[in-house]
């Protein structure tokens, strides 16, 4: 989904094997959890993120954007600009995910910023809403199946999904428009409605144990403990591959009646 843009020390990626820390059989009583925020642009992930983490410890997990340095730019002008947008966050998605379950195999919980098919969703989103051809999401899910299928990518533990209203979100991007480019807000608030009923409807009805829904409203401190809460009763049980394929067979997602737009890409 859309997110804020200010920029975090990036951590350098831990060299291993995938297969050394997702082989079946591995201690899971020692294993971290895996959790990752979702949520429209300015619904408070990386404020939450970097909260919770500093306060109890937790590994916090930059979203793909702002790791990647010098940072793209977000618009583009045609399906091949995008697919190129999309192709370095996907492969910076890869990256993270490799950092992510390094961490938990050493017993550390990793709170993400975005999931790891923030890239995929979100060109679906723009295919719903009439802003890019289907073509352009099929070749993106045709990058990303292999993916989850050698373990490259996958799903957390849970998915936290912060319901916000439109107005708490304009507060937070008008507080902070370097982070939240006024060019780009209404394509983001957008498909970021998509996505929320992608992640609210569609994904908890075939996976129920993967998603929760988060009132996210409050300020941070009033958030952080009640996350905290959440984030422990959440068994650490890494997703499967099968798990990944299943998110992947709901799209394309269904479409919000009146959602679609035939307005230009970038807005």
């Amino acid at each position: 989904m859309g997110s804020s843009r200010e920029k975090e020390a990036v951590r350098p990626t831990p060299r291993f094997s995938v297969g050394e820390v997702l082989t079946p059989g591995a201690a899971m009583a020692n294993r971290g959890r895996l959790i990752a925020l979702e949520g429209e642009s300015a619904s408070g992930k990386t404020t939450l993120v970097r909260a919770a983490a500093a306060r109890y410890g937790w590994v916090p997990l930059a979203e793909a954007y702002d790791r990647l340095d010098p940072a793209p730019s977000l618009e583009f002008g045609s399906s091949e600009e995008l697919l190129l947008l999309e192709g370095a966050l996907l492969a910076e998605e890869v990256r993270r995910y490799r950092e992510a379950v390094w961490h938990c195999a050493r017993g550390q919980t990793v709170l993400a910023d975005t999931g790891f098919f923030g890239p995929l969703t979100y060109t679906w989103g723009l295919v719903h809403l009439g802003r890019v051809p289907p073509s352009v999401g099929r070749a993106l899910t045709d990058r990303v199946r292999p993916l989850v299928r050698k373990g490259a990518l996958g799903l957390p533990d849970l998915t936290i999904v912060l319901r916000t209203t439109r107005a708490e979100r304009a507060r937070r991007a008008n507080a902070d428009e370097a982070g939240h480019p006024a060019s780009l807000r209404t394509r983001h608030e957008a498909v970021g409605r998509v996505e929320r009923a992608f992640f609210e409807e569609a994904v908890p009805r075939a996976l129920p144990e993967r998603f929760r829904t988060f009132s996210a409203g409050d300020p941070a401190d009033v958030l952080v403990p009640q996350l905290h809460e959440l984030v422990e009763a959440t068994a650490a049980a890494p997703a499967t591959e099968a798990d990944g394929l299943v998110l992947l067979s709901l799209l394309p997602f269904p479409l919000p009646r009146g959602r679609r737009s035939t307005v230009g890409p970038n807005r």
